[in-house]
């Protein structure tokens, strides 16, 4: 089974500084924006290396594999944040999170360092000065800095022209303005008068534009839910099926050790004891 990395805060801001010459290799499980505060740095992995000035933005997708390395000149201040999409679902549309999570895979998208002089730094920076604003506010303020990244490639996505016109044309309207958290409480038969066309045509659409059929990506955003609720509350299995969109809870706990090896209170579990482990090596 393939080992998750421990437990990172999702969209809190944190800082690292690395002695000369010293490395850093964020653990995350969505994406990481890290701003060089100070010093000169340098990510380095198996293709090549790249160098992060001072002032400049590193974002990373989980998918990436190097370390970030300080010269050997300077030290190196680092403030930086993680955000895991899938705990998105109210906030961001399906086509949003679908994409986002087909960037994490694309070279060019996975690892890219912002200038100094690029808008995203700049405000980076600046956040990472205001210490007055309050931890609600802050989180808002990285989920809008994050968002900004990928602004163009998202719109562009959106804007795609689809190779024909009719039920294709309004199943991407509809991705791009349903919310995630709504869709799962959906079912095919509601959802297909919404899209003009047949359910049968619609589970097509979504193989074709989701890669997944709708009840897969269903119960993919189902169970993301359920993660997010065992982690990080004390709720009971079966008000985690319930509210993940289970009505049984065997069903859920079958679900749930299918996709990932573990019963649902093992995977909490694993979680709390990694979560420990993570806090003790700092």
């Amino acid at each position: 089974m393939k080992t998750k990395p421990p437990f990172e805060p999702h969209l809190t801001a944190n800082e690292v500084r690395l002695p000369k010459g010293g490395e850093w290799q964020p653990h995350f499980r969505g994406w990481c924006l890290s701003h060089i505060g100070s010093g000169i740095s340098y990510w380095q992995e198996r293709n090549g290396t790249q160098e992060v000035t001072e002032g400049s933005t590193l974002v990373l997708s989980a998918e990436a594999r190097g370390v970030l390395r300080a010269s050997r000149l300077s030290e190196v201040a680092i403030t930086y944040f993680c955000v895991e999409t899938q705990k998105l679902h109210g906030l961001l549309s399906l086509r949003e999170q679908h994409f986002l999570q087909q960037a994490a895979a694309r070279k060019t998208l996975a690892v890219r360092v912002l200038a100094p002089d690029n808008p995203i730094s700049y405000r980076f920076k600046n956040l990472r000065l205001n210490h007055a604003a309050s931890a609600s506010s802050m989180r808002l303020r990285l989920l809008q800095l994050f968002m900004d990244v990928f602004e163009c490639e998202i719109e562009q996505d959106a804007a795609a022209p689809a190779p024909w016109m009719g039920g294709r044309e309004r199943f991407r309207q509809v991705m791009n303005q349903m919310a995630a958290s709504e869709f799962v409480e959906l079912s095919v038969s509601e959802l297909a008068p919404m899209m003009s066309c047949s359910a049968r045509h619609l589970n097509r659409l979504f193989r074709e534009e989701m890669g997944a059929s709708f009840r897969e990506k269903q119960i993919e955003l189902r169970l993301a839910r359920a993660c997010e609720l065992l982690a990080t509350s004390n709720a009971k299995v079966v008000e985690v099926a319930l509210e993940s969109g289970y009505q049984s809870s065997s069903v859920f706990s079958e679900l749930f050790k299918k996709h990932f090896g573990l019963s649902p209170g093992q995977w909490r579990h694993q979680r709390l004891k990694s979560r420990v482990l993570s806090r003790l090596r700092l």
